[in-house]
């Protein structure tokens, strides 16, 4: 809150420096008690104090009173406390930076009611004020409401068509909401004065994410010849190669980079996945072996390397990441999993738990990781007696509840399984993954309803689970019903995960309902770019070139889709028969 500091009097940022819990007790319980303060934005409308009595306090003390109530409200996280707080510092100071710290602060918890109370206030005082038009237009967007994010920030360039920031902001609320077309068609309005290395990098992150990548890869690569030393322009060159396949790019750009951050582990790592991809493990241990590597990343390139079915390989890092720092333990559940998935019989897996005993504390891992080996070998009732086994010991590892209820709904009892998911709710109420599993076991049961009300669920508990943002969306989507709705999650699902081809074909059938028909024809192929291969992933390819007048992709697509297996193949071969005719 730096802004809020800098009101502060020096005597008394002195003071906060050193203020300890004695100092808020003296300001709290020796400050007389005032009136129930109303919220932070009816005290910005009125410039009136509700807290009357600390009249009798000079202005510093004030100051400093409500800054550590702030404090002290963040830190109990208190609604109510901060709420007062943010009243009291407007009152003594309706400055502007005042006034977007609380916006930012209140944005920051969720308590978007209040933010934009406080925006919209402000705003009466600032008018036309870039920042605080941008933080209302992030209330409105973060609550659910995106449309009137865009018309605030459309209306706001309308006056000051020149503001960059407001402009590159409603480029990123149009991609988030799927409106590639207006996002690229605003990019030549951005202002021609600014030709900096870093709006050029926001252009070619914008083309990037609407699925022009070789005009961003074009862009970036000018970008680095007259500024060969942006780090991060050959990392998002070197990441659009590889999602190109265009692994040769893609190598040198992360080496560049490594050049310029020696010491990035994420870019070694990056650079190591790729070579292992590549099928050069040899090259790859050689550049971690000079890195001076830790266990930790030893360890992740173990199991890139079970990835990719270079078992040997994989086993011999796991030896040497024990040398530089991992535990027995945690090294014998790393070979665990990667002989689990190197052998024949996943049960090769078992042997190396032998070594992680009951007192340690990897214990509740084993046994978790012995039930997914039963799993899948098939031994349903040893996986669910594993499970049932570890979650009596370990409760609170809610993994082994979701074992347990998998290995049943396998088994058709669907009734135990539902029956596990809900005790095991009564232990971690709302519990994101044990939602998320209930929701799982109820599509497979063919509960579709019960499955979409449970993911609901699991959104209301966390906004940014992809999955079930992605499941809400699809569902909707393949309904057509709240397209708009369904539009919106799907694309906050992608903005979590951008390079999951399942979400990419979500967003392209969305964009196919709203009869969206060129944009869903670009998503539809970037989920084929991105590794997208199931029988109803080239069905919406068929159906959607058909929709653009490309019947003979549209042939294709569904061709693919009988070859994988599709359930409606009848359906689809009379789709091709009518093509034909």
């Amino acid at each position: 809150m730096p802004a809020l500091y800098r009101t502060l009097p020096a005597s008394c940022r002195a003071a906060l420096r050193g203020a300890s819990a004695l100092l808020l007790c003296f300001f709290v319980f020796v400050a007389p008690a005032g009136a129930a303060p109303r919220d932070a934005a009816d005290a910005a409308e009125s410039g009136e104090p509700d807290y009357l009595p600390l009249r009798s306090l000079s202005q510093e003390s004030q100051h400093l009173y409500f800054y550590l109530l702030l404090s002290q409200g963040l830190y109990d996280n208190s609604r109510e406390v901060v709420s007062a707080a943010l009243h009291g510092l407007l009152t003594l100071d309706p400055s502007l930076p005042v006034f977007q710290d609380g916006v930012t602060i209140l944005l920051s918890r969720g308590e978007y009611d209040e933010a934009e109370k406080i925006a919209a206030a402000a705003l009466k005082r600032f008018p036309d004020d870039a920042p605080l038009t941008m933080l209302l237009a992030g209330v409105y967007n973060e609550s659910g409401r995106a449309g009137a994010a865009q018309s605030l920030l459309e209306d706001f360039l309308e006056k000051y068509p020149e503001t960059k920031d407001a402009r590159e902001e409603l480029i990123r609320l149009y991609i988030k909401d799927g409106k590639h077309d207006k996002a690229t068609a605003l990019l030549p309005e951005l202002p021609d004065t600014d030709n900096s290395p870093e709006a050029e990098f926001f252009r070619a992150g914008v083309l990037a994410t609407v699925g022009r990548t070789a005009e961003a890869k074009a862009l970036l690569r000018e970008l680095l010849e007259k500024k060969p030393a942006f780090v991060e322009a050959w990392m998002e060159l070197a990441l659009l190669a590889e999602r190109d396949k265009e692994d040769t790019e893609a190598e040198r750009a992360y080496r560049k980079a490594l050049e310029l951050q020696p010491d990035s582990r994420e870019l070694l790592l990056r650079l190591v996945f790729l070579l292992i991809r590549e099928k050069r493990p040899g090259e790859a241990l050689d550049i971690l072996t000079n890195a001076d590597p830790d266990a930790r990343m030893l360890m992740q390139a173990a199991l890139r390397l079970a990835d990719a079915a270079e078992y040997k390989e994989a086993e011999n890092l796991v030896k040497q990441a024990e040398k530089h720092g991992a535990s027995p333990e945690e090294a014998a559940l790393f070979l665990s999993i990667i002989r689990q998935e190197s052998s024949q019989n996943p049960k090769a897996g078992l042997k190396p738990l032998s070594r992680i005993k009951p007192d340690s504390p990897l214990y509740p891992a084993a046994l978790e990781q012995k039930a997914r080996i039963h799993l899948a070998a098939g031994e349903l009732e040893s996986a669910r007696s594993t499970a049932r086994e570890g979650r009596g010991l370990f409760p609170d590892r809610k993994e082994l509840w979701g074992i347990e209820a998998f290995a049943l709904a396998r088994q058709k009892k669907i009734a135990g399984s539902e029956a596990v998911l809900k005790e095991a709710l009564t232990h971690h109420p709302d519990d994101e993954y044990l939602l998320f599993s209930m929701g799982n076991m109820q599509d497979e049961a063919g509960k579709k309803d019960a499955a979409l009300k449970t993911m609901e669920k699991v959104i209301a508990v966390n906004p940014g689970n992809s999955q079930a943002l992605n499941y809400v969306g699809y569902t909707l989507a393949d309904r057509n019903i709240d397209l708009n709705r369904a539009l919106t999650l799907i694309s906050n699902a992608l903005e979590q995960n951008p390079e999951a081809d399942y979400i990419m074909d979500s967003l392209a059938w969305v964009q196919y309902r709203l009869g969206r028909h060129e944009e869903a024809w670009a998503s539809i192929r970037r989920c084929i770019s991105l590794g997208g291969d199931d029988a109803v992933i080239w069905e919406h390819y068929g159906d959607i070139a058909l929709a653009v007048g490309k019947n003979s992709e549209a042939a294709r697509g569904y061709k693919q889709a009988i070859q994988r297996g599709a359930a409606n193949r009848k359906e689809l071969q009379r789709k091709l028969n009518k093509l034909s005719k």
